[in-house]
């Protein structure tokens, strides 16, 4: 029985090994998509990447598909952030990735507050949200402070 046993253990963790192999490699020894494979949708949402389409690495092609594939208002609303993005300077995308890199360190409590506030403040009208967004840079923490207390005061709570 010892040498059966024996024998069993190589061929098993082989196969396992092989089968691992597989499922992590299977992505890439697939091969990209035809353009012609495409349905209907993708070719519609895609249509501007037709020419280039079999050149693309899978890769692209799967993030190109996984945006073919979301709701027209999600995708109107990635596009309207994404311009915003390209408004901003270097030194205020930076600002930005700090924040967000920031947000994603804090607790969930901590990030329900945030969320909360940036609810509450986009409930004001649109008037105060444009003075909000002017001044808030240039205030002091003393200010800012002042500023909110003044605004929940004339709005209610966040």
């Amino acid at each position: 029985m010892g040498s059966v046993g024996n024998n069993v253990w190589p061929r098993l963790i082989g196969s396992l090994f092989t089968m691992v192999m597989l499922l992590i490699g299977g992505n890439a020894m697939a091969e990209p998509v035809r353009w012609n494979d495409l349905n209907s949708t993708e070719k519609s949402v895609l249509k501007a990447f037709q020419g280039e389409w079999e050149g693309f690495s899978e890769k692209k092609q799967n993030i190109l598909r996984r945006w073919a594939s979301k709701p027209e208002s999600e995708r109107a609303r990635i596009k309207k952030r994404y311009a915003e993005w390209k408004q901003l300077s270097p030194q205020q995308q930076r600002k930005v990735a700090q924040q967000l890199k920031r947000f994603k360190t804090m607790s969930p409590s901590q990030k329900a507050r945030v969320r909360a506030w940036h609810e509450w403040v986009q409930k004001l009208p649109e008037g105060e949200r444009k003075k909000l967004r002017e001044s808030w840079p240039t205030m002091t923490d003393a200010e800012r402070r002042a500023y909110m207390k003044e605004l929940q005061k004339k709005y209610g709570h966040s």
